[in-house]
């Protein structure tokens, strides 16, 4: 009797330390999905935004035109369809 009584606390034992480590690796995985070390592709986060995007331009400068020219097509087509000229400055 006594060894199925230490046998029991044993399961119990083992499984709340089971649901302790699960508990212990969802968070940190969602610590680190906050901190953009890891990359949520069915919620992806907005581009160049936080420290990936600096990390990619030093070690890809050429990507910096790309999205300029991305976000440039945009606003154009956002003219083309208001009828609206592209945006001068301030001419005298």
């Amino acid at each position: 009797m006594t060894g199925s009584l230490t046998d029991m606390i044993g399961f119990i034992v083992i499984g709340v330390l089971a649901l302790v480590l699960a508990a212990v690796a969802i968070a940190s995985s969602r610590w680190a999905v906050q901190r953009g070390w890891v990359y949520n592709k069915h919620n992806p986060r907005p581009g160049g935004a936080g420290m990936p995007m600096m990390v990619d331009q030093i070690y890809n400068p050429g990507i910096e035109h790309v999205i300029e020219e991305e976000r440039s097509e945009a606003t154009r087509a956002d003219q083309k369809e208001s009828g609206d000229g592209p945006d001068r400055g301030s001419r005298p």
